[in-house]
C-alpha cells in the first residue's frame, strides 16, 4: 500500500518537480529549432547576407580568395582552410571528372635496342645502317666511323662537338638510328644481316600509368587557366589583378610543364631508339688482367718520357742563351778582378 502524508501519495512532491524540469528542458530545447523554422527568421549571420543586394562575380572577395576560385585548382586545400557547406572538395570533384573525361588508351610501351655487329666493310656497313634506317622511316641521330688514326687529334675541346660524338677505336664504328616504334623489330633483323652479331639486346619501359595521369591533369589546368583569364578581364581593383596574374603565371607554367612531358612520352612511345656498334676483324681485341696492367703501366712510362723530352726541347733555346750569359759574365769578372788587384814588392836585389 502506498504510504499517505497530509491526504497526499508519499513521493509525490519530489515526482512533480521532476516532470517540471522535463518540460522546462524540452523548452529549452525546443524554442531555438522552432525559431529557426519561423519564416522570415534567421541567425545574425545569414540575416545580414539575405540584406545585401546579389553581388557580382568577384565582387568583395579577397584577391586570394579570387585567385583560388578562378583558378579551379584541382589542388586539396591548405592545412586548416575547410570546404563551403554543401561543396565538396575540390580535389574530389576535379579528379572524378577527369577520371570520368578520361579515354581508355592502350598500352605505352617505350622500347630501345643494341646490336653488337662484326662486319668485313666498315664504311659499307655503315652505309647499309642509313640505308635500312630510312627505308623504315626513320632518322640517323649520331654516326661515328673511324677507319684510321686521326692526325690531327680529332674535334678540339671547346667546339662543343666531343660531348655528342661517340668515342670509338680504329676500325669501329657506332650509329645510333630512331625509327618508328612499329618498325623496331623489322630493322634489328634486316641490321642482323649485314655481318656477325656479337651481341643483341632491347628493353621495354612500360609508360601507361604516367601518360593516363598526365593527359588526365592537361584537361583540368587547361580550363583553370582559361576560367583565371576571364576573372582577370573583370577585375578592377590592383590587388585582384596583381594575384589573378600571379596565378595565370603560375598555372599557365604547370600547363606548359605538362604538354613538354606529353610530348616526350609521345615520342618515347611512337619511335624507338636502335644503338649498333660495328667493326672489323683488324680491330685491336681489349684485353684484361696482368699484362693489360703491364702494357697500360709501360704505355703511361713512355708518356712521361715524351712529355719531359718534350719540356727540355721547348726549353733548350733559352738554356743556350743563359749559358752564353754566364759564361761572358764570367769572364768579365775574371778580368775585372786581375786588373784591380794589389801590385806584388819587387824582389830585392841584395838578397
Amino acid at each position: 500500500m502506498t504510504a499517505v502524508t497530509g491526504g497526499r501519495p508519499k513521493g509525490w512532491f519530489h515526482r512533480r518537480w521532476v516532470w517540471a524540469l522535463a518540460v522546462l528542458l524540452l523548452l529549452v530545447v525546443a524554442f531555438p529549432v522552432g525559431l529557426q523554422f519561423r519564416p522570415g527568421v534567421t541567425s545574425g549571420a545569414a540575416s545580414d547576407s539575405s540584406a545585401s543586394p546579389p553581388a557580382q562575380p568577384g565582387a568583395g572577395l579577397p584577391a586570394d580568395e579570387l585567385a583560388r576560385i578562378g583558378a579551379g585548382s584541382p589542388e586539396v586545400p591548405d592545412a586548416g582552410q575547410s570546404p563551403a557547406p554543401g561543396t565538396a572538395p575540390a580535389r574530389d570533384a576535379a579528379g572524378s571528372g577527369a577520371a570520368a573525361g578520361t579515354p581508355v588508351v592502350g598500352p605505352k610501351i617505350a622500347r630501345s635496342a643494341w646490336l653488337g655487329i662484326q662486319v668485313s666493310d666498315l664504311v659499307g656497313a655503315s652505309g647499309t645502317v642509313r640505308s635500312l634506317t630510312a627505308a623504315a622511316g626513320g632518322q640517323v641521330l649520331s654516326e661515328s666511323v673511324v677507319t684510321a688514326p686521326d692526325p690531327t687529334g680529332g674535334p678540339q675541346p671547346g667546339l662543343g662537338v666531343e660531348a655528342s660524338m661517340p668515342r670509338v677505336g680504329v676500325d669501329q664504328a657506332q650509329i645510333t638510328v630512331r625509327v618508328p616504334a612499329d618498325k623496331l623489330d623489322g630493322l634489328v633483323n634486316g641490321l642482323s644481316r649485314i655481318g656477325t652479331v656479337s651481341y643483341r639486346s632491347s628493353q621495354s619501359e612500360d609508360l601507361t600509368d604516367g601518360y593516363v595521369d598526365v593527359t588526365a591533369r592537361i584537361g583540368p589546368l587547361r580550363d583553370a587557366v582559361a576560367q583565371a583569364r576571364a576573372l582577370l578581364a573583370k577585375a578592377t581593383s590592383l590587388s585582384q589583378i596583381i594575384a589573378l596574374e600571379n596565378e595565370v603565371t603560375r598555372r599557365q607554367a604547370e600547363l606548359d610543364s605538362l604538354q613538354s612531358r606529353l610530348a616526350t612520352l609521345e615520342r618515347r612511345t611512337t619511335t624507338s631508339d636502335v644503338t649498333v656498334s660495328l667493326w672489323t676483324g683488324a680491330t685491336p681485341v681489349a684485353t684484361s688482367g696482368f699484362m693489360a696492367q703491364l702494357r697500360q703501366a709501360w704505355t703511361g712510362l713512355l708518356d712521361s718520357v715524351t712529355v719531359l723530352l718534350t719540356g727540355v726541347a721547348m726549353l733548350l733555346p733559352w738554356l743556350l742563351v743563359l749559358l752564353v750569359a754566364v759564361l761572358l759574365g764570367r769572364r768579365w769578372w775574371t778580368r775585372r778582378g786581375s786588373g784591380s788587384g794589389p801590385a806584388r814588392p819587387a824582389a830585392n836585389p841584395t838578397d
